[in-house]
């Protein structure tokens, strides 16, 4: 079924809630890309809760965002104040239910009844879907258009799907460029068999903080996953006591795991150089030492040559011959403590989380958008 609705009402909602409760939002990844197949993406989905409003009829629908709204606000069994993740989706299959994601940290058991009884709240378990990609505001002979892209690339593949369309509305209305919506539907034969067994490549950049890099690189796509961790320097499993008192030669670096036939070291290389300072030596901004260093440690030789001609050619470009970044072999890499692991996700609120990492991540987002 096509979609019979604009996005422009929703969204002028969306500015009401946004502009007055910006600091209650999450950034929360809620999907594992499989492959990428020309315009579009393969996406496993996790389990997610949703709270949601199935509007009456179509006057009822600009009513969607401001009943979730005030759930979420505290208007619940609790009244507790519950972050608020993006996308918000708009489940054109449902009578333009309007869903949103709880949280992470929340189960059925532990999250707020809403005092609202004609909202929902409920598990949808993790499928696998087909998303296609759009910038811009959405309307519906674009989000038409869009549909209409996403079904002749899927039957090109010979991939089934079901008739589940859904909108997700990432931004807030009033930003102009680098917006992004997205059109999904729920497939049903791909075969993820070729994925699975896949050899994913992996490379090790430090670039400062690990929490930083970490940050930057995991919602990249096709970025597996991203370990912090200490490597390039002497020491057997070294602690992070140690190694941030200069007593190992490692440096701080994350464990990047990505798919060759979706992303490719070059463009790695040129998200790393755009997210820190490649010509300070044992230092990113405030964080001095050693274990702070610029640092790219490859596997073979092709890997080393890749490097070099990036570096070459960048660093008379746009650098004046200033970048000190140290190119090594990889030896061993040792995962850093437990607590390091996704630290940026899980405490966004931190000081050195807004005032050093969140200005990398969104330079990154901003200036690279065809990598997120």
């Amino acid at each position: 079924m096509y979609m019979k609705i604009t996005i422009l009402g929703i969204t002028l909602l969306i500015a009401y809630l946004l502009i007055s409760k910006t600091s209650n939002a999450l950034d929360e990844n809620h999907y594992t890309l499989v492959k990428k197949i020309e315009n579009i993406e393969i996406r496993k989905y996790k389990d997610l809760i949703y709270a949601s409003y199935v509007p009456k009829d179509l006057s009822d629908r600009n009513n969607s965002f401001r009943k979730i709204a005030g759930f979420i606000f505290g208007d619940n069994s609790k009244e507790e104040k519950i972050a608020m993740t993006t996308p918000v989706i708009i489940k054109i299959h449902n009578k333009n239910e309007m869903a949103f994601i709880m949280p992470k940290k929340y189960n059925l058991e532990s999250l707020p009844a809403p005092n609202n009884k004609n909202l929902n709240v409920y598990t949808e378990k993790g499928t696998l879907t087909a998303c296609i990609k759009y910038s811009g505001y959405s309307n519906d002979k674009i989000e038409k258009r869009k549909i209409s892209e996403l079904k002749r690339t899927l039957n090109k593949y010979n991939i089934e799907y079901f008739d589940d369309f859904e909108v997700l509305v990432y931004n807030s209305p009033w930003k102009i460029i680098n917006r992004k919506n997205e059109i999904r539907v729920t497939i049903k034969n791909y075969n993820m068999s070729e994925t699975k067994n896949k050899k994913l490549s992996k490379v090790y950049f430090g670039g400062g903080c690990f929490w930083c890099v970490e940050a930057v690189f995991e919602d990249v796509i096709g970025v597996n996953n991203v370990k912090s961790g200490y490597s390039g320097g002497k020491i057997n499993n070294p602690s992070y006591k140690e190694v941030s008192r200069g007593l190992t030669k490692h440096a701080e670096v994350c464990e990047i795991s990505y798919d060759s036939d979706i992303i490719g070291l070059n463009e790695l290389l040129e998200i790393f150089f755009l997210s820190h300072d490649p010509t300070t030596l044992n230092r990113q901004g405030n964080d001095i030492g050693e274990h702070y260093r610029s640092i790219i440690l490859y596997n073979n030789d092709r890997e080393k040559e890749i490097i070099s001609n990036y570096i070459n050619n960048i660093n008379d470009k746009l650098f004046d011959g200033k970048i000190v970044t140290e190119i090594k072999r990889f030896d061993k890499f040792y995962i850093a403590e437990s607590y390091h692991q996704n630290y940026y996700k899980q405490n966004t609120s931190a000081g050195y989380c807004k005032l050093v990492i969140t200005p990398k991540v969104n330079k990154a987002r901003q200036e690279l958008s065809k990598y997120y």
